[in-house]
């Protein structure tokens, strides 16, 4: 070839019914095994190479379930070299799927900011009931200390000295152990 001339390019349906003659673990294996041999017989070249896409979609399955046919594009450089890729199809549709995803993250993102700010539009609306809830609760406070002081029985609001002094506590007695009356064995065997 010369550097004026385009580079070749093929396109073929790969079939790979060989791989199943081959053990279950293996068939991925053989898939790029067969792939490459089919690149090599009708590109006549052995310099060969695989796309990562091509072998992400071949590999997407695990080792024992590859797919049993293949579209491909096959394109021969100046130097002889033969990239196997897949068919452009399969690519369009898997960078739709890819805008799609990327919509999708937008949208969610959207949503959680949507969020956020309704939770701030929210917040001013929540801190006077949250307000109104706290002089609730200080008001029944304070009406419960009011009630015990007439009661009498909150000394140390009413006397702030006696609040400071501590009580004694009551000392506990305690009752001495009483010794056991088992006698040691080692004394009755002795005697």
């Amino acid at each position: 070839m010369s550097l004026n001339e385009t580079p070749e390019e093929s396109i073929y349906t790969v079939n790979f019914r060989k791989a199943w003659i081959t053990p279950e673990y293996k068939r991925t294996n053989r898939v790029v095994g067969i792939l490459r041999e089919f690149a090599k017989r009708h590109m006549k070249t052995d310099d060969i190479k695989i796309d990562q896409y091509l072998n992400r979609y071949l590999w997407i399955r695990g080792k024992r379930n590859p797919p049993r046919k293949i579209r491909v594009r096959m394109t021969k450089d100046e130097t002889d070299t033969v990239v196997v890729s897949l068919y452009e199809e399969f690519k369009e549709r898997k960078s739709q799927t890819e805008d799609l995803e990327v919509k999708q993250e937008v949208e969610r993102k959207s949503r959680t900011e949507d969020l956020e700010l309704k939770q701030e539009v929210q917040t001013p609306e929540e801190q006077p009931a949250k307000k109104k809830k706290k002089e609730a609760g200080v008001k029944e406070q304070v009406e419960l200390e009011d009630s015990t002081k007439k009661e009498g029985k909150d000394a140390a609001a009413t006397n702030p000295d006696e609040a400071n002094k501590k009580e004694p506590e009551p000392k506990t007695v305690e009752k001495p152990r009483k010794k056991s009356t088992r006698k040691k064995k080692s004394v009755d065997q002795e005697t």
